[in-house]
């Protein structure tokens, strides 16, 4: 694991050495993301939704510098998790995971110049899809249904 996932999932409170399957299996995308249906594309690719969390979501804030990499801590801005405790541990695991499976993205300098000024605030919803804003930085993931 990089360094920088390494401190992505200890600043979220996630054990790095977790191999359960709710941990995503993409990697960071190789090609470099240039908009923000890109980037939601590429933070798509690496979650996987654990089952038996219906109903469960967490939204976090985070900001990325220009070369794609976090520019410091994540924070958790809400949560609404469901079922048992195990079940929201893995639902909460599994976003983290994401994040720390896709992070740093390779991106284009002139979106990486975007980047560099925009905070990021992205939901991971295991719920039915309803009409989300998807406006630039404010990012709203449905789990596939």
């Amino acid at each position: 694991m990089q360094c920088c996932q390494i401190i992505v999932a200890v600043l979220i409170g996630v054990t790095p050495a977790l191999s359960t399957g709710s941990w995503a299996q993409s990697a960071s995308p190789s090609t470099p993301v240039n908009n923000w249906a890109e980037f939601r594309a590429a933070i798509v690719s690496c979650w996987t939704v654990p089952e038996n969390t219906d109903g469960s979501m967490i939204a976090f804030r985070f900001g990325l510098n220009k070369t794609g990499s976090l520019r410091g801590p994540l924070l958790i801005t809400a949560r609404q998790l469901q079922g048992d405790k195990d079940a929201r541990k893995r639902f909460e695991d599994a976003a983290a995971a994401a994040l720390t499976q896709c992070l740093p993205m390779k991106v284009t300098p002139a979106f990486g110049a975007i980047l560099g000024e925009s905070p990021i605030r992205l939901r991971f919803a295991n719920t039915p899809p309803t009409a989300a804003y998807q406006l630039n930085s404010n990012i709203t993931i449905f789990a596939p249904r």
